[in-house]
């Protein structure tokens, strides 16, 4: 049974003018993960997007849920009023080029510079997807491979990415003499 993570209380307008409230809702599935999605209801007429993420437990879910930004929720909309043509049965699929590389939704150096805790609390949030763009623009090793996670999600794949970021952090030795040299 799904249940609604949060409320959001500015409304999105969409692109038919209409005024929206959104509600991040969730649910455990037959796998043991928690998946998310967006519903969106002007008063009269509800729409809601397809999963929007998969986390291993509920607390992973309601972090995702907490920290969904307006623009985010723009995207979501237009995502639930208007689904892509390979999302309908039957529909041609889009071609997207081989070169167009997928753009990360975090600087992993900028949030570690918050914390180690924090880092590692975003990291684990994202999706393979979303984990892949961030190793892939910031050069972080090899991307995660598709494989269905167990109870745990990407928390290996978090660890070695946090240690690459943790060693490009490190203050360098300094080659330069201390003060008491110079006199």
């Amino acid at each position: 049974m799904s249940e609604t993570l949060v409320r959001f209380t500015e409304a999105i307008t969409g692109r038919d003018g209409r005024a929206y409230t959104a509600a991040a809702r969730g649910a455990r599935g037959s796998d043991g993960l928690w998946h998310g999605w967006i519903e969106f209801t002007d008063g009269t007429t509800t729409a809601r997007t397809t999963q929007e993420s998969e986390q291993p437990n509920r607390d992973d879910l309601m972090y995702w849920a907490q920290g969904l930004t307006y623009v985010y929720l723009e995207g979501a909309l237009e995502r639930a009023l208007y689904p892509l043509a390979e999302h309908i049965v039957g529909g041609p699929a889009l071609s997207i080029a081989p070169s167009a590389r997928p753009v990360a939704v975090l600087d992993p150096y900028s949030v570690y510079r918050q914390g180690d805790d924090v880092l590692r609390r975003q990291l684990l949030a994202l999706s393979r997807e979303q984990l892949n763009a961030v190793i892939i623009q910031y050069d972080l090793g090899a991307p995660i491979p598709y494989t269905p996670r167990g109870p745990l999600g990407y928390a290996d794949d978090v660890d070695r990415v946090m240690a690459r970021v943790r060693a490009s952090s490190a203050p360098k030795a300094s080659t330069r003499l201390p003060d008491s040299e110079f006199r």
